[in-house]
């Protein structure tokens, strides 16, 4: 296994360890309380477990499959640290029953995806979204602001599968609460990654881009927190632009300085945003998708309204590649002419 993934869950469990056990000898009323009624022993049980693990990774036996002694696979332990059995190892009821709770994983996290774009005026909007598994670490979304402005968002957590779907769900809960609250995108940035950064634990970072649009003067106000920089097509001058990072994803500092920047939005300006899952998408003979071939589709499709410009895509990214590797989303924001 990985070092670095194991030394990051060595020092995710020993926080937990050393949080609970202080917790356990404090003698205060608010212990009786947040017990709630359970016995003790339930929270003692918990802190073996966590003292249990802690020695198999000292004995570099942490993660160990009990059938064929391979390593269980990283993201399973992220999910579940006392996994000890692989997935190729669970018996055919497990494993139907497994199937049946990603199964209904996937819906769940899909209808937390808007239903519908926002109705704005001079203004089409389209998306997709593509899990590479039953469930994934892609995120976008839209908030409407008390001062009529519209907030868009799009994110992609480090990692695939249960652990970033639940990491993804978390972050969609708390945007929908803070986007409006603070109608600023590098305000919003930092108090996500206030938030968050002490919640990161075995998923490593978030990268998101946030948007907040004023459709009195079309302009867009933006802060990219490490993600991968959007393209915007200028329609008068035919030329392409990149939204570069203002700052870091969410997660890998304590006290990041999150920039704000703005653009424009013209007649005919198209902005593309997206994940990293398409630029990473490979085809047969192994190459990559690339930026260069979503630039050249931008350039050939961008008069398109945004509804067929989605289609395109998809109609050539199925043609690249029949395999999703990666989690795969875009959102198309575009001005009429």
């Amino acid at each position: 296994m990985d070092q670095n993934a194991l030394e990051k869950i060595r020092e995710t469990l020993l926080s937990h360890h050393n949080e609970l056990n202080n917790w356990l000898q404090q003698k205060s009323a608010k212990k009786e309380l947040h017990l709630g009624g359970a016995p003790v022993k339930n929270v003692l049980a918990v802190l073996n477990e966590l003292e249990t693990t802690l020695q198999k990774l000292d004995q570099g036996k942490f993660g160990e499959c009990e059938v064929c002694h391979e390593d269980v696979n990283t993201e399973l332990l992220e999910v579940d640290y006392t996994a000890s059995v692989c997935i190729d190892h669970l018996s055919e009821k497990q494993r139907r029953s497994l199937e049946r709770d990603l199964e209904l994983a996937g819906k769940v996290q899909r209808q937390l995806l808007p239903g519908y774009a926002p109705s704005l005026p001079d203004i089409n909007i389209a998306t997709y979204s593509k899990p590479a598994q039953f469930v994934g670490g892609d995120y976008y979304d839209f908030f409407a602001c008390p001062n009529g402005s519209q907030g868009i968002a799009i994110a992609d957590v480090m990692g695939k599968g249960l652990s970033a779907s639940m990491l993804m769900s978390n972050l969609q809960a708390t945007l929908r609460i803070i986007g409006p609250q603070f109608q600023d995108p590098a305000l919003t940035a930092q108090r996500l990654n206030e938030l968050f950064i002490h919640n990161l634990k075995l998923i490593r970072f978030i990268s998101i881009f946030l948007g907040i649009y004023d459709p009195k003067n079309f302009t867009l106000q933006y802060c990219n927190a490490g993600h991968h920089p959007p393209f915007l097509w200028k329609a008068e001058a035919e030329n392409i632009v990149q939204l570069f990072p203002t700052g870091p994803a969410i997660g890998l500092s304590k006290n990041p300085e999150f920039g704000l920047d703005s653009i424009s939005l013209e007649k005919g300006d198209l902005l593309l945003l997206y994940t990293d899952g398409i630029l990473e998408l490979r085809n047969d003979r192994g190459e990559e998708f690339g930026e260069e071939r979503l630039k050249n589709l931008m350039i050939k499709f961008n008069t398109l309204e945004a509804s067929h410009f989605i289609e395109e895509i998809k109609s050539v990214l199925t043609q690249f590649s029949s395999r999703v590797q990666d989690d795969i989303s875009l959102m198309v924001f575009q001005r009429r002419k």
